[in-house]
């Protein structure tokens, strides 16, 4: 596989561990991705080997549209405390040391839209697993239980909030600033605008509108139109 190449965000290279070796192998020493060990001692201070209980997660962004778990239930809720945002820089799966791109995270404040997977208790802790590798290889978010409001009623679920003491934490950019970070931006999962313009379709197609991405897709065709020129 080339450095240049692409290997997407599937079950699949979650399991093998692609993203994480690449990683590892480009940065040395110098590696911001956590270890096997130190990334199952994470999962396990949070969901122990012995939780036999359904667990919902609380999904607002790649996770609606690419959700790589195995799920009996997915429902529409809203979590308060906490509002969506390009806040976290990344040098792995959408961008590069040389080029870092942005993703979501849930940062401080607000609500938030978005979905609940339901992961039964009988495959709990292999899809956490797969969960805690996909989101959690460089430590730059935080699991946080969140109490959702649900046509079925409030119901906890765990969700990844940004962690505000890390370096990969943006600050709050423009419109522009971040269409353009976003535009040129690629990393070995793939380009970070793949990562923008599924996110806004998945919103769209769960029934969830996001002023913001529509503003930056506007950008997007602006930002083509000034490469063509």
């Amino acid at each position: 596989m080339s450095d240049d190449s692409h290997t997407g965000m599937d079950r699949e290279v979650l399991a093998r561990g692609d993203v994480m070796a690449r990683a590892r192998q480009r940065d040395g020493q110098a590696t911001t991705v956590l270890s096997e060990e130190a990334l199952l001692a994470s999962r396990r201070a949070v969901i122990p080997d012995h939780f036999d209980s359904p667990l919902w997660v609380f999904g607002y962004g790649s996770l609606i549209w690419n959700p790589v778990i195995a799920f009996d239930q997915r429902i529409d809720a809203l979590v308060q405390g906490y509002h969506r945002r390009f806040c976290m820089w990344t040098t792995i799966g959408r961008g590069s040391p040389d080029c870092p791109g942005l993703v979501l995270g849930l940062d401080q404040g607000g609500a938030t839209k978005g979905q609940l997977f339901r992961i039964p208790n009988d495959k709990m802790i292999a899809e956490i697993d797969v969960l805690w590798r996909r989101e959690m290889m460089a430590d730059s978010y935080r699991p946080v239980w969140v109490k959702a409001q649900t046509a079925q009623g409030p119901i906890t679920a765990l969700s990844f909030a940004i962690r505000r003491n890390r370096p990969t934490y943006a600050p709050r950019l423009s419109v522009e600033e971040t269409a353009r970070i976003i535009h040129k931006a690629v990393g070995f999962v793939g380009p970070c605008r793949e990562y923008l313009e599924g996110t806004y379709s998945g919103l769209q197609a769960a029934g969830i509108t996001d002023r913001h991405m529509a503003q930056l897709l506007a950008w997007m065709s602006r930002l083509d139109t000034e490469k063509g020129a």
